[in-house]
């Protein structure tokens, strides 16, 4: 996608301009009356059908995209609140109006549907992030996308150099708040989405951050099943032979006790092990397969080790680290290091 701002990343820059399908139901209406509260001007239009002509957070509600389109021609993005069975409609319509970057909110969407409109938008040249996404947050512009964040988002995000990438939306925000403590802004915090299908996938966000200087580190949140976590270890490698990736990463797989449970999910729909593939210890293996070769990747052996190893790969602070003991505790007290190593072996 050709680059015509001034300030962001391809998923949401300063010229972004949201157009909300679904936008009168429950969640999308709130969601759009908080960010414009927050981050004014990036929601310009919303569409509903047989809702034309009402309006939402004092964004005007038309029955079509191309309408909405007609009257806001500078509209580029587009975020779906719609039902299930009516996302692959909703992204088709977008597709189809011209729409580049899509971010789809919506939970429980089929996965034949997501199959379809992911190759029909990739063969037309649109980003699809998600399904299942939070959104994406961008402190640098200040803007976000979504509800990622909350409804008090500066609690977590702060300006500064690491870019978030994460299948969880809550961990994303946690994540960037964890940091805050210690020293580091974020950059960008993108939610991938935890489906059995990822629209975006890691090593996707990796190619088209790797030649932004305002990159500092990277955080990785992965889990168990499917190969992103693999494919973006092969995306890292690659970049870094090519000459195009200079960045320190900080990885971390959840899931590690999951290894007997075939067959069974847990949390995202995507986090399934499945005929000995998706492992955790898989994923972890090709991280630091990656990080004894380059030199800049390290895997945390818990989540608030993340910390640990953007501090070890020596990614400097934005601001003052706030937590002078140095050292980033679990937040329940009952998890003690002697749990820890019981739940490692």
């Amino acid at each position: 996608m050709e680059k015509n701002w001034s300030v962001g990343t391809v998923y949401l820059n300063d010229k972004t301009r949201i157009i909300v399908m679904g936008i009168t139901g429950r969640e999308a209406s709130q969601v759009v009356a908080e960010s414009e509260a927050l981050y004014p001007g990036f929601v310009v239009a919303g569409v509903t059908p047989g809702k034309g002509g009402s309006e939402v957070a004092g964004k005007p509600v038309y029955n079509t995209v191309k309408e909405a389109l007609q009257k806001h021609p500078e509209i580029n993005t587009g975020i779906v609140y719609v039902p299930p069975a009516s996302v692959k409609d909703a992204v088709i319509e977008l597709v189809d109006a011209g729409i580049k970057v899509i971010f789809i909110i919506t939970e429980h969407v089929p996965i034949r549907d997501t199959v379809y409109f992911y190759h029909y938008a990739k063969e037309r040249g649109v980003i699809i992030v998600g399904p299942t996404s939070l959104g994406c947050m961008m402190p640098w512009i200040p803007a976000r996308i979504g509800a990622i964040g909350g409804k008090n988002p500066s609690i977590a995000y702060e300006k500064g150099g690491l870019v978030i990438l994460s299948k969880s939306g809550g961990l994303t925000t946690t994540t960037a708040e964890m940091f805050k403590r210690r020293g580091w802004g974020v950059y960008m915090a993108l939610a991938l989405g935890g489906d059995v299908i990822s629209c975006t996938t890691f090593a996707d966000a990796l190619e088209n951050i790797a030649d932004d200087p305002n990159v500092k580190g990277v955080i990785i949140q992965g889990e168990v099943g499917g190969s992103y976590e693999e494919q973006a270890a092969e995306t890292i490698l690659r970049l870094w032979k090519e000459g195009r990736w200079n960045k320190p990463v900080a990885a971390f797989v959840a899931g590690r006790f999951q290894e007997k449970l075939e067959g069974v999910s847990f949390g995202h729909a995507g986090a399934i092990v499945e005929r000995g593939k998706g492992k955790a210890t898989d994923k972890i293996r090709a991280f630091n397969e990656v990080g004894k070769i380059t030199g800049l990747v390290k895997v945390a052996e818990f989540y608030h080790d993340l910390v640990h190893c953007i501090e070890e790969l020596g990614v400097p602070r934005d601001f003052e680290d706030t937590t002078p003991e140095g050292r980033v505790k679990p937040l329940y007290s009952t998890i003690d290091e002697k749990t820890c190593q019981f739940i490692a072996q």
